[in-house]
């Protein structure tokens, strides 16, 4: 099992500048973000800097690659359009 613990960087949509922070609070957390972390401990154990860049032009590459064969993929047909989009828990689910 792995808990997770996350902070969203940016607001809710594009159109949301999450001025409702607190200052200093999203500092703070991208201090703690675990990509960077995780890079530098990558180096600090001995993986160049070259090897770093190389996986993350890799990973990169392949999420350019599955970006665009989305877009270029037909629309699914209706009869399949809101298959599993969301979970019916009953009434106690909704609001």
């Amino acid at each position: 099992m792995i808990e997770a613990k996350t902070y969203r960087h940016s607001g809710h949509s594009r159109a949301d500048p999450a001025t409702y922070r607190p200052d200093g609070e999203l500092e703070e957390w991208l201090k703690k973000d675990p990509i960077p972390t995780y890079r530098e401990r990558l180096q600090e154990f001995g993986v160049s800097k070259k090897v770093i860049d190389d996986i993350e032009a890799s990973v990169l590459k392949e999420l350019d690659e599955a970006t665009e064969a989305a877009k270029d993929a037909p629309p699914p047909s209706p009869d399949v359009l809101m298959t599993e989009v969301w979970a019916d828990g009953g009434s106690s689910w909704r609001n």
